[in-house]
């Protein structure tokens, strides 16, 4: 089946830039891993409900485990004390307000 030609991109148009956003950059690799998904699984099993929720009175399911101390700051990505199970909703607001936090200093040497 003949395929329209492509685009050409004349010498005076600048070079489009792939932007990467920043949340996506700033992500762990360790993300995407089966070991990632089976301890995300095994604390959805532990705690089924919202922890934020629940200290507030609500019922809520639980579809996100969070780090409690972002690893970004010092926690421990494997620990299962660092993992708490959060709504979407209370990840968002957690996330954001954890945005405004400077990053942990990295160790010279």
């Amino acid at each position: 089946m003949p395929s329209l030609p492509k685009p050409v991109r004349r010498p005076w148009m600048p070079t489009p830039v792939k932007r990467e956003y920043q949340q996506h950059a700033a992500r762990s690799p360790e993300y995407g891993t089966a070991a990632w998904q089976t301890a995300r699984k095994a604390q959805l099993r532990r705690c089924p409900c919202c922890e934020v929720c629940t200290k507030q009175g609500r019922t809520t399911v639980a579809t996100v485990c969070d780090h409690i101390t972002p690893v970004r700051l010092g926690g421990a990505f494997w620990d299962a004390a660092n993992h708490q199970s959060l709504c979407k909703s209370c990840h968002a607001r957690k996330s954001q307000s954890e945005r405004l936090l400077p990053t942990a200093p990295t160790p010279l040497g």
